[in-house]
């Protein structure tokens, strides 16, 4: 994959040109890695990245009326989300989208659907007809049939096979009525009310009394299932064969030969119940509590269906009528579902069984992590069997374990309330690789663009975050960008990932620099130890000569060499005897410390060190580079304190006091300049900005010389020449 840059007033980029290659080989994962100091590039990189992921605009926070060009290529075509990924340095309240992706065993998943595929189908045919009885969306019915009968929706098939199996009541009276119009959420919550249950509960006990009077209904046969009998009557021709039916009318028998005359006697006894003066003041009581607008079509519904009423006296128990008339409209689509679910039973149950015991690539990753990191706490997975099998999202649960055998479980908000920063970074990244794995399994083409993921971490931490990276580049869909402030991280990126091995293995390895008009992406010019590179180097260049002296120091000082470690300490420090020390002088040192070099020459022998230090210093600030290699900024930062301290002991002019200086010779001759001369403020804030910006410069090793790497080389050029300027 070949990525081409072209950035113009992106979040602070003034202008950034660049191709990358991030094509792969047998030595080669493609892996960029991009240094860049603090207020060079990083975070705006990133940030233009996660627009495109976005699909917003990139624009120039700080000055927004400069124009803003962002032009990213892949392989010659215009990058789209898809294309890219940005990890975050660090988000706490990032988790994967996509985990159920990683819960689900396809295997599983496809033997499920297949042992369930006609029970689906048999199931989609009911859900549609009972939305269609129900006047709800089909979505909703399986929630309201289990809600009725007080079970969870993943019971729905057992549910639905228990009523089938029970005598059942003839409930098609009330399939002409729609759920919402029944059970509306103003009429339940009016309904609930003691006002309303009292008037209800008097409705009821008056037309109980009138039905139990009734010369032909009961409270056994009301006139809802005399309805019914009559319409069932005329439904099967019964009347058209010249049959008929004997009605106990107070004890004599009265024989009914039509429907007509059915319906009229027990429209009859109908009317002289709801007509009843007690029941009608009863129901007027009710009625003057549906007056509101939210209440007002039930009022019209009950109003035309009276007989209703006593339904509300147990809401549960009518809902489970009325969900079992939908069904019995359906009764053909309803037995169909259950026979195939009951001859299917045992084969999902066996699969239901084998999902909630699945190891799925969700657990590897844990397992995984857990082995790479040290955190306090473990995850799992509630419902993976709902996970695998019906599309459910994953709940996932934390438990938190304080190392005295003792655990319990936490919500993640709690979880992160008591984790240090680098486990709450931890259980961040473990999110990531979770994203990570579903986008690996997707096989789609990735620009993985990481914002220092290692950053605050401890080294242990930091190698582990390494070791998920190769994983990570080893994916032939996958090519990384590294972008770090943190020098140490990309050198390690550098010799554990991108190698020095294989084509263009040293175009990978980047420093970024910024100048007032753009920024460049430069080669690290050090692939591996630089202190390498200055040894084989310095016969015949003074620069790496002169460099190498606060390492060599170091050395002397670790070898107990006294005598190097002092002479060396005199070109670092002002001393008596530093403008003496010669070229040659070093030479005898170099040889001595780098035993595997005993011949070692080094240029101009008998030049003094220390003019030439100031010789080199006074040629590179001239020369004004923005960003000069590192020798280079070690020997003005070493420069810049020399200067800085012949300065300021012209001034004290006091040699029984430099007599009595052992340790930190700048900060003692600073504090007593101070003291001497308070008055000379210009003075004492650049010798400040010596103390702040050289010591770690000046004592250098491989930990170390991160920080001048960091700093401008304008910053070191002004301060030297401004130190000059105070001698004169």
């Amino acid at each position: 994959m070949k990525l081409e840059l072209y950035l113009l007033n992106c979040y602070g980029i003034n202008q950034l040109i660049k191709e990358f290659d991030f094509r792969k080989s047998v030595a080669n994962n493609g892996v960029h890695s991009l240094y860049a100091p603090n207020g060079t590039l990083k975070t705006s990189l990133a940030k233009t990245f996660k627009d495109i992921e976005a699909e917003k605009e990139t624009k120039d926070l700080i000055f927004p009326q400069r124009e803003t060009k962002r032009d990213i290529k892949v392989n010659g075509q215009p990058i789209i989300k898809d294309q890219v990924m940005v990890i975050d340095s660090y988000d706490e309240s990032y988790s994967s989208k996509q985990l159920s992706t990683l819960l689900v065993n396809e295997s599983l998943k496809q033997q499920y659907d297949e042992a369930l595929k006609e029970v689906d189908d048999k199931r989609a045919l009911l859900v549609k007809d009972l939305a269609k009885s129900s006047g709800k969306q089909a979505k909703s019915v399986p929630e309201i049939v289990c809600q009725a009968f007080n079970r969870p929706e993943k019971e729905l098939l057992e549910l639905l096979s228990e009523l089938f199996a029970k005598e059942n009541e003839n409930f098609s009276s009330f399939n002409g009525f729609k759920y919402g119009d029944l059970f509306s959420p103003k009429v339940l919550e009016l309904a609930s009310t003691d006002g309303f249950g009292q008037d209800l509960a008097d409705y009821v006990e008056t037309y109980d009394k009138l039905i139990s009077e009734s010369a032909v209904l009961s409270r056994t046969f009301n006139h809802q299932k005399a309805s019914v009998i009559s319409k069932s009557l005329s439904d099967t021709g019964f009347f058209t064969a010249s049959h008929s039916v004997n009605l106990s009318v107070r004890g004599e028998r009265q024989e009914v030969t039509s429907k007509k005359h059915l319906d009229e006697i027990l429209q009859e006894e109908q009317n002289k119940v709801f007509h009843n003066p007690e029941l009608k003041e009863k129901f007027s009581k009710l009625d003057k509590k549906l007056t509101t607008k939210e209440t007002q079509e039930f009022r019209d519904l009950i109003s035309e269906n009276q007989a209703l009423f006593p339904e509300y006296k147990d809401v549960n128990k009518f809902k489970q009528k009325i969900v079992i008339s939908y069904l019995q409209t359906h009764q053909s689509a309803w037995e169909d579902l259950v026979t195939i679910y009951q001859s299917n039973k045992h084969i999902v149950k066996n699969i239901i069984d084998q999902a909630k015991q699945q190891e799925t690539t969700w657990r590897s990753v844990i397992e995984t992590f857990n082995m790479r990191f040290s955190v306090p706490f473990k995850l799992s997975v509630d419902n993976q069997d709902e996970v695998i099998l019906s599309d459910a999202a994953p709940v996932i649960r934390f438990v938190f374990d304080d190392g005295r055998d003792t655990s319990d479980q936490v919500s993640h908000q709690s979880l992160l309330s008591v984790l240090s920063q680098g486990e709450k970074r931890a259980l961040y990244i473990l999110n990531v690789l979770f994203e990570i794995e579903v986008r690996t399994k997707a096989g789609t083409p990735t620009l993985i663009v990481i914002d220092d993921i290692a950053d605050s971490f401890d080294y242990k931490n930091k190698y582990a975050i390494v070791e998920y990276l190769r994983d990570i580049a080893k994916v032939p869909h996958f090519n990384l960008l590294l972008l770090t402030h943190n020098f140490d991280f990309h050198r390690i990126v550098g010799s554990r990932i991108i190698g020095s091995k294989g084509t263009g293995a040293r175009d990978r390895r980047l420093l970024a620099s910024k100048t007032a008009t753009n920024i460049q992406l430069n080669t690290e010019k050090y692939q591996n130890d630089v202190f390498n590179a200055w040894k084989r180097g310095m016969h015949q260049n003074e620069l790496y000569m002169l460099a190498s002296i606060p390492f060599v120091r170091n050395l002397a000082e670790y070898c107990g060499r006294h005598a190097h470690y002092e002479k060396l300490t005199s070109l670092l420090h002002l001393k008596q005897d530093s403008k003496s020390i010669t070229v040659e002088d070093l030479q005898t040192i170099y040889r001595s410390m780098f035993s595997d070099n005993p011949k070692l020459t080094l240029p101009n022998s008998t030049d003094c060190v220390i003019d030439t230090l100031f010789i080199s210093s006074d040629a590179l600030s001239n020369a004004a580079n923005e960003s000069p290699e590192l020798e280079s900024k070690v020997i003005v930062a070493m420069s810049i304190r020399l200067k800085a301290e012949e300065f300021m002991i012209s001034k004290i002019n006091n040699q029984a006091f430099l007599d009595t200086i052992k340790f930190n010779q700048t900060r003692e001759l600073f504090d007593k300049f101070v003291e001497l001369f308070p008055s000379e403020t210009l003075s004492i804030c650049l010798l400040d900005q010596v103390n702040l910006m050289t010591p770690e410069n000046i004592h250098l090793n491989s930990f170390m010389y991160e920080p001048i790497l960091d700093m401008s080389a304008h910053r070191l050029y002004g301060l030297y020449n401004e130190i000059k300027q105070l001698m004169v």
